[in-house]
C-alpha cells in the first residue's frame, strides 16, 4: 500500500472516544491501521466529541502518536465533509472532494 499524506480522506467508524481526556481512536477498511485522533482535529460548530461506533470520515497522515502509527488531520462527523459533499478522484486518480452549497432566501 502506498504512504498516505494528509490529502488522504477515508470513510470510517469511532471504535473508542475518550471524552474527559479528548481523545480517540477510528478505522477504516481502506487503511491497515487504527488512527488516533484529537478533538481539535474535529470539524464541526461548539463542543466538539465523538462517540463510539459514530461514522466519520476523516484525513490521517503517518505520524506516531501514543503507540498508533496515523494521526488524524481532519474529522467530519457524520455523512462527511459538509452537506452535499462527495468523493471524486482527479486526473491523477488521488481522492478529492468537490461540495455544492444551495442557498435560497425567503422574500
Amino acid at each position: 500500500m502506498p504512504d498516505t499524506t494528509s490529502a488522504d480522506v477515508f470513510s470510517g467508524r469511532v471504535l473508542e472516544w475518550h471524552g474527559e481526556e479528548g481523545w480517540g481512536v477510528l478505522a477504516s477498511d481502506a487503511l491497515p491501521d487504527r488512527v488516533w485522533a484529537h478533538f481539535s482535529a474535529i470539524r464541526a460548530e461548539g463542543y466538539r466529541e465523538l462517540t463510539a461506533g459514530q461514522s466519520v470520515t476523516f484525513s490521517a497522515e503517518r505520524a506516531e502518536q501514543d503507540g498508533y502509527r496515523r494521526r488524524a488531520v481532519s474529522v467530519w462527523p457524520g455523512a462527511g465533509a459538509g452537506a452535499g459533499a462527495r468523493r471524486s478522484t482527479d486526473d491523477s486518480g488521488r481522492p478529492g472532494y468537490s461540495s455544492e452549497l444551495d442557498i435560497r432566501f425567503d422574500s
